[in-house]
C-alpha cells in the first residue's frame, strides 16, 4: 500500500534539496557533506531520498551546528522552498491541528521527533522524514492536517 504521507509531503521533499540554480545533486552533495556530523546525531536511521535527510535537518534547525546551517539555510531560503510550503503550515504552532497531530502521533513523536520545536512545520518534517517508519494512524493524520492547512 503506497504510504499516503509520501503523497502529502511530496512538494516539501521535493522543495528541500532544490535552491537557487544550484542543480539538486550538488545540493544535497553538499548539504550531505557540510551536515554529517549532524546527520548522524540527529537523523540516525533516516533513510536517504526523497528529501528525507534535509527534513530531518530543517525539523531539528534550533540544533543544527555552525557548519551545517549554512547548507540548510540555502536549502530553506530557496524560493522552491517557500512556492510548495503553503504560509499556513509554517505558521502552525499552538493551533488545534497541531495538537491533534501531536496527539494521535504521540508515540512516533516520541520515538522519532523529540525535542522538536513547535512551528514553521519543523513537526511535519520530523514526521515525515522518518514516515517509512511512521505508524499508519499517524500518516493519516499527518495528511489530514496538511489537506486542510492548503
Amino acid at each position: 500500500m503506497a504510504n499516503i504521507f509520501y503523497k502529502a509531503m511530496l512538494p516539501f521533499a521535493l522543495s528541500l534539496p532544490l535552491a537557487g540554480t544550484t542543480p539538486e545533486p550538488v545540493r544535497a552533495s553538499a548539504l550531505l557533506a557540510q551536515c554529517s556530523t549532524d546527520i548522524a546525531s540527529l537523523c540516525n536511521g533516516v533513510r536517504e531520498g526523497r528529501g528525507r535527510i534535509s527534513a530531518c535537518l530543517y525539523a531539528h534547525s534550533n540544533k543544527i551546528s555552525n557548519t551545517c546551517r549554512p547548507e540548510l539555510t540555502k536549502v530553506t531560503n530557496s524560493r522552491t522552498f517557500e512556492r510548495m510550503i503553503p504560509p499556513s503550515v509554517l505558521k502552525m504552532k499552538n493551533t488545534p491541528g497541531e495538537t491533534k497531530l501531536r496527539k494521535v502521533c504521540a508515540a512516533d513523536i516520541k520515538a522519532r521527533c523529540p525535542g522538536v520545536p513547535p512551528g514553521k512545520a519543523r513537526l511535519l518534517a520530523c514526521l515525515y522524514a522518518w514516515s517509512p517508519q511512521v505508524s499508519g494512524t499517524c500518516n493519516t493524520e499527518a495528511q489530514s492536517v496538511l489537506r486542510h492547512l492548503k
